[in-house]
């Protein structure tokens, strides 16, 4: 039956022009041309259906029905199936499409082919979904009353008849688990502008998910999923003329259905839900596709992305009947990609890749080591900086549609950004001096990149089997440099390896006038004692906190034998009882936060390395 459903139903031309844009294969088309026994199972255990049709400017738009009770629709028919559920009873711009702005319970039936509705029946529990496209064969919408009161709810009661002509399960990638719980919605329309109010903004900035609308003009239509992490869709602008989002395409499974709607008719209808609020932004607009470098100019590490420029627009607040209880996010997702005006990018996209080679790996502690490397033009950075290594040569396994033994794999570049550790070029330094083309890095294992680097001990290493590495360096970048002007003094407050950015300014830097606050684990404590060792006299300005131990262990003890300041328990508000001139921060988010509150007024100079 596949194979027949294969033959019958080819590829639109917009996809097959997509596949030749990302040079993917043609592997067929496996949507099946009626309705599928996927989706007759699926409709009738999902509790959230996702709707999509054109307005009378042949503009799409999409909404969310459901109230988080399952069985809502269910096959009535040969390719007939029959949807009754909640829907948001006023301002719902397919609701106002497929039936009225008025509710009144009346039958209408659709003449000749019958209007184009798309779907995606959704479970947010299990990461499933179905998607669907038909035609409209009849309907009605009625409000609802409370059954305690006998008053009218702002809930309505949708009834809608759909011939299916189309039907493709879809994959649980990018999905963000959630459950869904009934409530009461009071839609009250916010704002109806091409600007996006505040409320709207929001919205989108901790969006893990929207839904998506697009057709290939009066042929058919497509309802889809966009998810990934909190964020992940970005404001570009936005002002009187409309705003401007963009968001990236994920690794998928390379049938570019929207892409190839979009590629051939570049209108989209985007939907964003609120689960925690009920509040809902529906938005529709012209679209351009970006792939390559085009992406990644705007969309930093993107190599295919969608930006949308609003035409219309609406901001519904409390509009939903039904809200999601956050549950655990999907491990494809990969980091939020930041506008360049929100973050500046690592190097330049177009940077010429050299070569560095890896002479040394100094072994620091279980999980933290010193890589020496060998760059073949001279290494020019300034203290603070860091470099941007790209692995992906070594790293990149080509396309894999799912990879469930390392789900991250499947969006990485293979680009990472590390401190450099060391001195610029061969500084005043009696302990430690390198070449001019040479720098270090001090870094912990913790995912692919590092990994890797771990496995190899260097060019300058004896031991048998060891391969000579090489990575590719993009440049050198950041601000982060610590400096002492005139008298003033400076704390600077690290977690575990942190402390590497202030390591190359210490030649420069009053020792008498500085503070340092670093906080470790027991297991990292092989760093600090490097650190002694290279610079001696910082034991003059600093306080360790070692977190997981107690006093008396033997490296507690061991570390005070050395002269270290250090206490076995974690850093507190009192321990910042301090009057600088400048703070600089290199810590986990939720460390820099709580020192954001600690330290009210200060001034907090810190650098952004979750990139």
């Amino acid at each position: 039956m596949a194979n027949i459903f294969l033959q019958d139903l080819p590829l639109h031309q917009g996809e097959e022009d997509m596949m030749k844009v990302m040079h993917a294969p043609n592997m067929g088309n496996p949507t099946v041309p009626a309705l599928s026994p996927q989706l007759a199972n699926h409709m009738q255990i999902a509790p959230l259906i996702a709707i999509g049709t054109l307005d009378k400017e042949r503009r799409p738009w999409t909404t969310l029905w459901g109230n988080g009770d399952k069985g809502f629709a269910r096959p009535v028919g040969q390719d007939i199936i029959g949807i009754r559920t909640p829907v948001t009873g006023q301002h719902d711009p397919v609701i106002e499409e497929l039936f009225g702005k008025e509710a009144k319970g009346d039958i209408i039936r659709e003449e000749g082919k019958g209007r184009m509705v798309s779907g995606l029946t959704i479970d947010l529990e299990t990461r499933k979904r179905t998607k669907m496209y038909g035609r409209m064969v009849a309907g009605a919408l009625s409000i609802r009353e409370d059954e305690a009161t006998d008053h009218e709810e702002h809930v309505a009661e949708v009834q809608l008849v759909l011939k299916i002509e189309q039907s493709l399960g879809n994959c649980p990638k990018y999905l963000n688990k959630k459950h869904m719980v009934a409530a009461l919605a009071k839609p009250q329309l916010v704002s109806d502008s091409m600007k996006l109010p505040q409320q709207a903004l929001d919205i989108i900035e901790k969006a893990d998910l929207f839904f998506i609308s697009s057709s290939q003009h009066d042929q058919d239509m497509d309802t889809n999923h966009r998810g990934g992490p909190q964020g992940f869709m970005r404001v570009v602008s936005n002002d009187e003329s409309g705003a401007v989002v963009v968001y990236p395409e994920y690794s998928g499974n390379r049938l570019y259905q929207t892409l190839g709607n979009l590629y051939l008719n570049p209108l989209a209808g985007i939907c964003v839900p609120d689960f925690e609020t009920g509040d809902m932004l529906y938005f529709t607009g012209t679209t351009e596709i970006l792939v390559g470098k085009d992406a990644a100019a705007l969309l930093p590490r993107s190599n295919l992305a969608v930006k949308l420029k609003i035409t219309a627009a609406r901001f519904v607040a409390n509009a939903l009947p039904f809200r999601g209880v956050e549950g655990e996010r999907s491990p494809y997702n990969p980091n939020v990609r930041y506008l360049p005006s929100e973050k500046a990018p690592t190097s330049s996209q177009d940077a010429e890749l050299q070569q560095a080679t890896l002479l040394s790996q100094t072994k620091l502690a279980p999980s933290i080591s010193r890589f020496r490397f060998a760059l073949q033009n001279a290494a020019s950075y300034k203290p603070g900086q860091y470099v941007t290594l790209d692995l992906s040569e070594q790293l990149d396994q080509g396309y894999s549609h799912m990879r469930n033994d390392d789900p991250q794999s499947i969006n990485d570049d293979f680009v990472r950004t590390f401190t450099v550790s060391s001195l610029p070029g061969a500084p005043p330094d009696p302990v430690r001096r390198l070449k001019d083309d040479e720098f270090e890095i001090t870094i912990r294992k913790v995912g692919a990149v590092t990994n890797h680097l771990f496995r190899h001990l260097g060019k300058e290493s004896r031991e048998r089997g060891m391969h000579e590495l090489e990575v590719g360096v993009k440049g050198f970048g950041g601000e982060f440099e610590i400096q002492q002007e005139g008298d003033e003094r400076i704390c600077f407050i690290a977690a575990g390896v942190g402390v590497t950015p202030v390591l190359p300014s210490l030649w420069s830097i009053d020792y008498s006038r500085l503070k340092v606050l670093w906080s470790v684990r027991k297991a990292d404590i092989g760093l600090v004692k490097d650190t002694i060792e290279r610079h001696h006299e910082l034991l003059q300005s600093l306080n360790l906190f070692v977190t997981d131990a107690e006093e008396g262990v033997t490296e507690v003890e061991e570390l005070k034998s050395m002269g270290v300041n250090v206490q076995a328990r974690r850093m507190a508000k009192s321990d910042f009882d301090l009057d600088f001139s400048k703070y600089y921060l290199c810590t986990p988010v939720p460390l820099r936060k709580q020192l954001q509150e600690w330290l009210p007024g200060k001034s907090l100079v810190f650098e952004d390395f979750n990139f």
